[in-house]
């Protein structure tokens, strides 16, 4: 177990032992006295801005409608955990320094972190800050952490390593008119910048950095040990004392407005402070007839793991004997509020003391409205078991509203290697139904702005805390965490809907339980109509906006960063270094109109003029840039001032001189509008249609849905039935792209399918029209398309015969004549595989050396067409070739690695006539001499490459295909397997729809080891499933041979006896006999195929 940082923890605990009980008498306990007594001002669209953030707690529940909080971060753009290692993505540009972050416009800077080097930042120099084109920071980025520019720059609003476990930070909110950029001399690695946007400058002060903001900086220094909003007048406090039974709940208080609960304590007896009774202690909190809270008190306190020392500015706990939980949210409501302890555990709780603080205020009754301005409190809570693939839901909130905080407990289920490795998960934010996140982060510590697995150990801070960190003991059986962040400055609005998730491991691969309880102000109502939709690359749809540009137009297919980053979707976009002009709908209603945009970030830092009518209202920048996950979601807001009263407005977006081309794909216009109920479904989904491989998986796509608010999500339900039900049972998956894949899935597995769009209102559509479509068996040498793997045998040399021998699902049967008389002469490497998509198995030979060509010879079923040149170059000098279904279309392409010291992977895909241009999707995969082989190992229906070290380590590593490239770095799926010189392979030995390893001894032992994938690791170590097979220098292979969906395991003896021998599967082993499927066949120093060389 870590050891405790001694100087940050006794702090803790001597600041929390001075929250005692509260005072007998019923008026409540002052709060801070350093602000004013508040006289809540008319909400404005920003919320608070500067000093004011701070100052005026009291306004959290104000929703800022035309806000946004976005993220710069040096997260891996390739969708690796490559998020700052080496610093490869964490540089925007360089001018006079490493850019991390630059935005165009009216905004504020909120939050930024870093971490490196264990937590000291020295390397990385000097950090600059430019607001409106001002200096106003410019200093060592350790100095500034270490507080050594005094005032503001000073704890809290700035911490080192020591303060936050690993993590630096500066949390000086820094507002701006027009512009920011921030600079570091050296590259940092990692770190994030976390800013806001606003639709004007109205209101909004340049930051003064010698204001030194005395009265924030006291406030902060006693977070945990007060009330820390403004005094509210006439506030009163409701005491009582409650007995909680089994299964039953209590009273707390109920009040009747309007008011806001201003501050919540708890002191839980002693002895019931254990960490089950916390979680199964619920607080539960009904305002205007809604409960909106309903949360494990544990958790509700920033204690996921049980009592612990605990001082944020929003929350805390005292664990010291007799200590009092605290909670400082507002908490408005307009008619009645009632507050209770649900007891979900088997054991009585007795003696819960508890204070309810309340304040009146008749505002809340217009702000708390349908259409008003404020929030009801909120919390989501859940707890369950992680699951491989998909982010863990921190918030998934329909309406508007804003989320600020959340207290998260990580319950690892890692038996051995680094069991905290669940740690690398990044945080995901998604906002409106974008389908790019607006927040994507570097780590799960890294959210919680600590760093290096939390490396000074346990800590509680203003904003950021690691409560908790157990290593087999305390009920933690594995290793565990508990962490809060409070999202104060840096809060994330939204109009129609939140999406806020969180990776559990570098890929979603980590097994853990997880549970969070996030920390919202909430709305049912929305606020902001989609008006129109303009679609680029459809020439109707241009004629209709009076769209024009001199561009040119082309297919990207391609992926969005984030939680979909495996769906790779195909758009026309448009590219044009000329001016653009369209004509859209909006609402005359509208306060301001969203302008969205998709389009190809390719290339970072497009940046263009806007005008509206001929008037102009700012430049629309856009620095990040991605050439592997291209798909960018983004936005520029038009001001109500250039839109307001009008019914439609003409765009002119004008791209800046010597920068990237600009690209869209499609215009969207969101009117923000005031807040209305929505109740008008979208389209159904149209176009629905099963396209690609059969293989594994199933690959659907459709057309977008329209709706008044926008589309966030698709439903897509499917049972092995027709009549697809529309319930929780046939509900397979839920994705913000207009593509999905379903898998794995086992062979001749019959599936249909529908689909259902949903808005930011939670309105759904009703189901698309149903598609079906039937899994087929995994064939690698299927020459004749019946489902089962033939033989097929290469002489090379100067004959360049190739026979083939198809199977019957019990021998393989004699043909003596040459399939082709004249393919892969001499030494060249032949291989096999469906390159045309017919359901037969081609021939492919690559002559390597300097020409690197490659030819291919269909197959017509029964012989192989003359060999035909379909690339000319590709497979250079002696690197490895490869053929398999590396994007899912039902096509194979053609692999190669250089290994060596480059270790580069290229892939060219096949067109059904040719291969397309050799690019690269890897470049760090198979060094040296490793076994490098394709599979589908996470059954999604597309190759993945995979890497034996075997010798004495005998790792096995993995990267998946998303698509469009092979994602991850130094994956290691397996530590002791194809050991020495073993001949290691892969295959679907169980039938489950992913890809399996197998490894051959061969020698005296004959020895056949399994290892099962379970779609992010193999999983068994040393399970031999034959004790005889594919002796002394035998060739083996794997192939389905018998069409029962299970790879089974073949060996061909060569030589002068020349058998070949088959071991077929059931799903837990070969054999158990190795039955002779031909007696002649391959002789000599022939190549059959399949086979492993």
């Amino acid at each position: 177990m870590r050891l405790r940082n001694p100087r940050l923890l006794g702090a803790a605990v001597v600041a929390l032992l001075a929250v005692t009980a509260p005072a007998a008498s019923i008026p409540a306990a002052p709060a801070a006295s350093a602000a004013p007594a508040a006289t809540l001002a008319v909400a404005d669209d920003k919320g608070p801005t500067g000093w004011d953030t701070y100052r005026r707690l009291d306004r959290l529940p104000e929703l800022a409608a035309s806000a946004r909080t976005r993220q710069f971060s040096s997260f891996g753009r390739d969708g690796s955990n490559d998020d700052g290692f080496v610093g490869t993505y964490s540089c925007l540009r360089q001018l006079g320094g490493c850019v991390i972050a630059e935005a165009r416009g009216p905004g504020e800077v909120q939050s930024i972190w870093f971490t490196r080097d264990n937590g000291d930042v020295s390397a990385t120099g000097w950090i600059r800050i430019e607001l409106d084109g001002v200096t106003v920071v410019e200093a060592d980025l350790q100095d500034l952490v270490d507080g050594r520019l005094g005032s503001p720059f000073t704890a809290p609003l700035v911490s080192n390593a020591d303060q936050t476990s690993g993590g630096v930070t500066i949390k000086v909110p820094m507002p701006y008119r027009d512009s920011m950029r921030i600079t570091t001399q050296n590259n940092p690695l990692f770190h994030h910048v976390t800013y806001r946007t606003f639709a004007d400058a109205a209101g909004v002060s340049r930051f003064n950095p010698a204001d030194p903001a005395t009265d924030v900086l006291d406030m902060l220094r006693a977070a945990g040990t007060r009330d820390p909003k403004p005094a509210q007048p006439g506030a009163t406090a409701v005491q009582s004392t409650v007995t909680v039974p089994a299964q039953g709940q209590a009273s707390l208080a109920s009040l009747t407005g309007p008011r806001a609960v201003t501050q919540l304590r708890l002191r839980v007896p002693d002895g019931a402070a254990t960490e089950p009774l916390l979680s199964g202690l619920r607080l539960r909190m009904t305002f205007d007839g809604r409960t909106t809270v309903d949360s494990p008190v544990g958790e509700f306190f920033g204690g996921g793991l049980g009592e612990r020392f605990v001082r944020s500015l929003m929350f805390a706990m005292d664990a010291a004997p007799g200590g009092w939980y605290s909670a400082w949210w507002p908490m408005p409501f307009r008619t009645a509020a009632t507050l209770a302890l649900v007891n979900t555990t088997g054991t009585t709780i007795s003696g819960v003391q508890a204070e309810v603080t309340s304040a009146p205020g008749a505002e809340w009754t217009q702000r708390l409205a349908a259409d008003g301005s404020s929030g009801y409190f909120t919390t989501q809570s859940r707890r369950a078991e992680t699951v491989g693939g998909s982010d863990w839901t921190v918030a998934d909130q329909a309406g508007r509203g804003r989320f600020v905080g959340v207290s998260q407990t990580m319950r690892g289920r890692i038996v051995g290697g680094n069991t905290r490795n669940y740690l690398e998960g990044d945080e995901r934010v998604y906002v409106d139904g974008s389908p790019t996140p607006q927040i994507h982060g570097t780590g799960t510590e890294d959210f919680y702005e600590s760093g290096w697995y939390f490396n000074r150990g346990e800590y509680t801070g203003v904003f950021t805390g690691n409560t908790a960190h157990l290593l087999r003991t305390g009920g933690c059986v594995d290793e565990c965490d508990a962490a809060y962040r409070l999202m104060i400055g840096d809060a994330v609005p939204y109009g129609t809907a939140l999406r806020f998730g969180i990776e559990h491991g570098p890929a979603n691969d980590m097994p853990a339980e997880y549970a969070s309880t996030a920390f919202l102000y909430t709305q049912r109502t929305v606020a902001t109509r989609r008006t129109d939709t303009l679609v680029t690359g459809d020439a109707a749809s241009r004629s209709a906006h009076a769209y024009t540009d001199s561009g040119a137009q082309a297919a990207l297919t391609s992926s969005f960063e984030g939680d979909d980053d495996t769906v790779a979707q195909t758009d026309q976009v448009r590219t044009t270094t000329a001016p653009v002009s369209f004509r859209l709908a909006i609402d005359p209603a509208n306060q301001g109109v969203r302008l969205r945009r998709q389009g190809d970030q390719r290339s970072g830092h497009q940046q263009a003029a806007v005008s509206v009518d001929g008037t102009p209202v700012g430049v629309w920048l856009q620095p990040l840039g991605n050439d592997r996950q291209r798909w960018l979601a983004d936005e520029f807001v038009l001001p109500a001032a250039a839109t307001a009263g009008r019914s439609t407005v003409t765009v002119r977006l004008t791209p800046a001189a010597g920068a990237p081309a600009w690209t869209a794909g499609r215009y969207q216009a969101d009117s923000m509008v005031a807040p209305f109920t929505d109740t008008t479904a979208p389209s159904p989904a149209a176009g629905l249609t099963l396209a690609g491989g059969r293989v594994h998986a199933l690959g659907l796509s459709w057309s977008p849905s329209s709706d008044d608010v926008g589309v966030i999500s698709y439903r897509i339900y499917s049972s092995q039935t027709p009549g697809v039900a529309i319930t929780a049972a046939n509900l397979v998956g839920t994705t913000r792209a207009t593509a999905f894949r379903h898998g794995p899935l086992p062979a001749g597995q019959s599936r249909y399918y529908r689909v259902v769009a949903v808005d930011g209102a939670g309105n759904a559509a009703a189901a698309s029209a149903e598609v079906s479509a039937t899994t087929r068996t995994r064939n690698t040498s299927d020459a004749n398309g019946d489902r089962r793997d033939d033989a097929v045998d290469f002489t090379r040399g100067t004959a360049a015969d190739v026979f083939t021998a198809l199977s019957d699902g019990g021998r393989f049967v004699p043909d003596n004549r040459p399939w082709n008389d004249f393919f892969a002469v001499d030494a060249e490497i032949p291989l096999t595989g469906d390159v045309d998509g017919d359901g037969r198995a081609d021939v492919i030979t690559f002559t390597r050396g300097d020409s690197a060509d490659v030819y291919v010879g269909l197959s017509t079923g029964s012989g192989f067409a003359a060999g035909v040149k379909w690339h000319d170059y590709f497979a250079v000098g002696t690197e490895i070739p490869a053929v398999g279904d590396v994007n899912g279309d039902g096509r194979a392409d053609i692999v190669t690695f250089t290994r060596g010291t480059a270790a580069d992977v290229y892939v060219a895909l096949s067109t059904g006539s040719g291969f397309g241009p050799g690019v690269k999707w890897h470049d760090h995969f198979a060094l040296g001499t490793e076994f490098p082989a394709l599979g589908d190992v996470d059954g999604d229906g597309r190759d993945d490459i995979v890497t034996f070290t075997r010798g004495a380590a005998g790792d096995v590593f993995v990267s998946l295909s998303d698509g469009t490239r092979f994602v991850q770095n130094a994956w290691k799926w397996h530590d002791t397997f194809a050991i020495g010189t073993e001949l290691p392979a892969l295959g679907d030995v169980d039938g489950d729809g992913r890809d399996d390893i197998v490894t051959f001894t061969r020698g005296a032992a004959g020895d056949v080891f399994v290892s099962l994938s379970d779609g992010t690791r193999f999983v068994q170590n040393a399970w031999k499933w034959h004790d005889t097979f594919a002796l002394g220098e035998e060739l083996p292979g794997v192939g389905d041979f018998n069409g029962d969906g299970r790879a089974d395991v073949v060996t061909f003896t060569r030589g002068t006896g020349a058998d070949v021998y088959v071991s077929l599967s059931d799903g837990g082993r070969f054999g158990p006999t190795a039955n002779r499927w031909h007696d002649q066949f391959a002789p000599g120093t022939d190549l059959p195929r399949p086979s492993v060389s």
